[in-house]
């Protein structure tokens, strides 16, 4: 398990891919050999990309963990341009080619601002965000694609467009700002169901009322103009899940055979709620600090600021449920030394050890969420203690020099100290909002 023990102060198809087989007798079935008929494929597919008028739209998925998103790709023989929903102003052009490698390959292998922002490193993102800039080709129809990241493995879809690829982002970006629901609820079976979006990780789970965390379903999806697509179809307790419309007047999102109605969890914050300036509590009461939760990127994200003394551009960043209405703070690299970065690491600082892992982290909720000057207080995510054998759990944090693989044995460099005064940051974190 990736962890370490640290002591307290005195106060971690490839897919079946068309491995173009050799017969041994192969001459005698085709008139070609294979390499000839992959080349001739592969400029069969470059013929189809740029025949449509008003370009693609790709259904992507990077890594595990980021949001499920659509891009617009118009083709021309030798370049692609770009587009993203996020970003309608940005178009950005570049070479592409389709090659073999184990198979039939689409790879975007010239440098596009566009495309690559998924699969470009940062300081804060070392490994970037898990994103393919090459595909698989597994499989050709005249309106549809479907491609396999050769390095995430995800499943992702070109679909031919029938009207302009910038009318049809702006229909999904409408979606997705009318689509402002807070939770889900439904009957199946006779029993009750609840559902959430999580808009800032396009995350959508589905369980039974009450149900706890493992006993859910988790599936990613991308905005369309009628509503959510899921990345694969998928059934729970009988019902088959592909995508789902929304109904903006009834505030209802459908399927072939489901229909869900908007509820409001209890303790339900808004984005636009948590924005603002806050008292940090640490080591249950020990010591406080002044911190703000500012706009990261909008309705999805915040940056929690004022950890850093000595670097006032440096920020934890904290995911927003909109589902849930609740917070998520993970493991992270929040800034660079020389040439290693700063890893922000969860701590148990009841057993003494801390780790590295990705994925680990706190949810945040609030205790009473009628009060202006409403406490978030934070629990175990539980993602540490299915490592291992151990059942550590995350209730501090630590700021520990990184070389992108593991922490290092440097110490930290005081300038990244906390405002406690050094490099941890105690158990029993409650943030306390300020009433201006």
């Amino acid at each position: 398990m990736k962890m370490r023990k640290v002591f307290v102060w005195a106060a971690v198809a490839v897919l079946a891919a068309s491995s173009v087989s050799c017969l041994k007798q192969e001459a005698e079935i085709f008139d070609k050999p294979a390499s000839a008929r992959l080349e001739e494929y592969l400029e069969n597919v470059r013929s189809l990309l740029s025949s449509s008028e008003n370009g693609w739209l790709l259904e992507y998925y990077p890594g595990t963990s980021y949001a499920g998103t659509v891009f617009e790709l118009k083709f021309t023989e030798q370049e692609v341009t770009a587009r993203h929903e996020l970003k309608l102003g940005t178009k950005a052009t570049s070479g592409y080619a389709l090659k073999t490698d184990a198979g039939a390959v689409l790879s975007f292998n010239s440098y596009n601002e566009v495309l690559h922002q998924y699969a470009t490193p940062s300081a804060r993102l070392y490994q970037a965000k898990g994103g393919d800039f090459e595909f698989y080709i597994t499989g050709v129809e005249d309106d549809l694609i479907t491609l396999r990241g050769k390095r995430s493995q995800n499943v992702c879809y070109l679909h031919r467009l029938s009207e302009s690829g910038l009318e049809y982002l702006q229909k999904v970006n409408a979606m997705e700002a009318g689509l402002s629901v807070a939770a889900l609820a439904t009957t199946i079976s006779g029993g009750m169901v609840e559902a959430f979006l999580d808009a800032g990780t396009r995350l959508f789970t589905i369980g039974r009322k009450g149900a706890t965390a493992d006993e859910q379903v988790n599936v990613r999806y991308v905005m369309t103009d009628k509503g959510i697509k899921f990345a694969h179809t998928f059934t729970f307790q009988g019902v088959t899940f592909d995508e789902l419309v929304f109904d903006a007047e009834k505030e209802e999102l459908s399927g072939s055979d489901i229909v869900f109605t908007k509820t409001i969890p209890e303790g339900w914050v808004s984005y636009e709620g948590y924005l603002g300036k806050y008292t940090l509590s640490y080591g249950s009461g020990r010591g406080t600090f002044e911190v703000e939760l500012a706009q990261e990127n909008a309705g999805s994200s915040f940056a929690l600021k004022g950890l850093f003394p000595k670097h006032e551009e440096a920020y934890v960043s904290i995911a927003y449920s909109g589902g849930r209405g609740r917070l998520t703070m993970l493991r992270q690299v929040v800034g660079s030394w020389g040439s290693k970065s700063m890893l922000f690491a969860p701590w148990d600082s009841n057993e003494g050890y801390y780790t590295w892992v990705e994925g680990v982290g706190v949810i945040g909720y609030v205790e009473d969420a009628s009060v202006n000057n409403f406490t978030i207080v934070w629990e175990d995510n539980g993602v540490w203690s299915t490592l291992g054998d151990s059942n550590y759990k995350v209730n501090a944090w630590l700021i520990v020099p990184f070389d992108g693989t593991s922490p290092t044995d440097d110490d930290t460099p005081s300038d990244w100290f906390f405002p406690t005064g050094n490099e941890q940051l105690p158990g029993d974190i409650t943030l306390t909002k300020k009433v201006e």
